[in-house]
C-alpha cells in the first residue's frame, strides 16, 4: 500500500461529502481487491472511505508503463480483479478472452458519464480519468520554460545527462512523430524510423527510461533532472516527492499537439472476486467520491457530475482541463496492425538495451 501524500490536498467540502456516504457501522469482511494500477492513480482518501464503507482491503500491484501491465495481464494466473487498461489493451485482451464484457446494467452510476468517454473504452472497460502527454520540467533549473517537443528532444543542454523518459512503447514516440508532423497511428516504417533516429539522438542526455515518478520516488537523479515525458498531473507527484517550496515542477502541452489519452478499468476473465469488483467501479463512479478523487490527484474526471463538483480553481486549471485549442490539436490512439506495434516493441527495447550497455 502507498503511503505518499495525495497530489492535492483535497477541498474540505469534498472530504465532508464524501463522509456523509458512510455508513455508521462498517463491514468487517476479511476480503481483499487486487488492483493493477499506475503508483500514485487512486486517491488515499477514497480508498479509506472504500475500506471504512466495506471492510474490503484495496492492495494495488504497480506497472509503469503499459507493455509492463502486458505482462502481468498475459499471465493466466496473476490474481488480479481490476486492471488500469486503455482502449487497445482492452480490446486486444478482450478478444483474447482475458477481459470480461461490461455489464454495464451492473454499474447504475455510469449513467453519470457521457458517451465520448464510454465510446473511448470500448466494450471491455470503463472510463476512469483523462488527460495529456507532455514535458514536465524544473522551472527554478531551466532558463526557459519548453515550448516544443524539440525542448525534450534535441535539449539547449548537450553536456550531461539531465531527462528522464519512459519505458513505453506507444507514449515515447508520441513526441517525435508530432515532432515531425506525422501521426502518433502511423504505421509508416520510414516515419518510424525517423522518430527512433531522433530518441537515438537524444539518448546520450537521458538519465533513464524509467516512469518519472517511479524514478524520482526511489531518490534517484533528484539532483540532475530537470525535464521528463510525464502525463498531465504527474507535476503534482513530483512536487510532493520533491518536498520542496515553490512547486518548481511544472507541466506544459507542446505547441505541435500532443496525445489525448483516457484511462479504463477493466475486469480480468479469471478474477475471483467480481461482484466486488464490480462494486468498487459502481463506488468510483459515484460523482462525489469522482470527485474526491479527481481533487486529490490533480487529473481530469470523465464523470461529468462529479466535474461539476469540483472547485472552479481545478475546473479552470489548463493543466487539468486544457483549452479546447489544445484538444483541437490532439491526437488518440488507434487500432493499428501487429507488426507496426511490434516494431515499435522493438525500438523502445533497442533504446533501453543501449542505455544499459553505457
Amino acid at each position: 500500500m502507498n503511503n505518499q501524500k495525495p497530489f492535492f490536498r483535497a477541498p474540505a467540502a469534498l472530504l465532508a461529502l464524501a463522509c456523509l456516504l458512510l455508513p455508521s457501522t462498517a463491514l468487517h469482511a476479511a476480503q481483499t481487491l487486487h488492483l493493477l494500477n499506475w503508483e500514485e492513480y487512486l486517491s488515499e482518501a477514497v480508498i479509506e472511505r472504500w475500506e471504512a464503507e466495506t471492510g474490503v482491503k484495496i492492495e494495488q500491484v504497480y506497472f509503469d508503463s503499459g507493455d509492463k501491465r502486458d505482462e502481468v495481464l498475459a499471465k493466466p494466473d496473476h490474481l488480479i480483479d481490476i486492471a488500469l487498461t486503455e482502449l487497445i489493451s482492452s480490446s486486444r485482451f478482450g478478444q483474447r478472452g482475458l477481459l470480461d464484457p461490461i455489464d454495464e446494467q451492473a454499474l447504475p452510476n455510469l449513467k453519470h458519464v457521457p458517451k465520448r468517454w464510454r465510446d473511448s473504452c470500448g466494450a471491455h472497460s470503463i472510463p476512469y480519468l483523462w488527460g495529456t502527454l507532455g514535458i514536465a520540467y524544473r522551472a527554478d533549473r531551466l532558463p526557459n520554460v519548453p515550448q516544443s517537443w524539440a525542448d525534450l528532444l534535441q535539449p539547449a543542454n548537450r553536456d550531461e545527462p539531465h531527462i528522464i523518459m519512459m519505458e513505453d512503447h506507444e507514449d515515447i514516440l508520441a513526441g517525435p512523430l508530432l515532432h515531425q508532423g506525422h501521426s502518433i497511428n502511423t504505421s509508416n516504417n520510414d516515419e518510424l524510423k525517423a522518430a527512433f533516429e531522433l530518441l537515438q539522438a537524444q539518448a546520450p542526455v537521458v538519465l533513464t527510461y524509467e516512469y518519472v515518478i517511479t524514478s524520482l520516488r526511489s531518490q534517484r537523479y533528484l539532483d540532475k533532472a530537470d525535464m521528463a515525458l510525464a502525463y498531465s498531473g504527474d507535476q503534482q507527484v513530483l512536487n510532493e516527492v520533491e518536498g520542496v517550496d515553490g512547486e518548481p515542477w511544472r507541466y506544459m502541452v507542446p505547441k505541435e499537439g500532443t496525445l489525448l489519452w483516457v484511462d479504463c478499468l477493466s475486469v480480468p476473465t479469471n478474477g475471483a472476486q467480481k461482484a466486488l469488483a464490480y462494486r468498487f467501479l459502481n463506488f468510483l463512479n459515484n460523482p462525489q467520491i469522482a470527485a474526491l478523487n479527481s481533487a486529490e490527484l490533480g487529473v481530469a474526471t470523465t464523470n461529468a457530475a462529479a466535474k461539476a463538483l469540483l472547485p472552479e480553481e481545478i475546473r479552470q486549471d489548463p493543466t487539468i482541463y486544457p483549452a479546447e485549442v489544445v484538444l483541437r490539436n490532439s491526437q488518440v490512439y488507434e487500432a493499428r496492425p501487429l507488426e507496426a506495434t511490434q516494431t515499435r516493441r522493438r525500438i523502445i527495447s533497442a533504446l533501453i538495451n543501449a542505455h544499459d550497455a553505457r
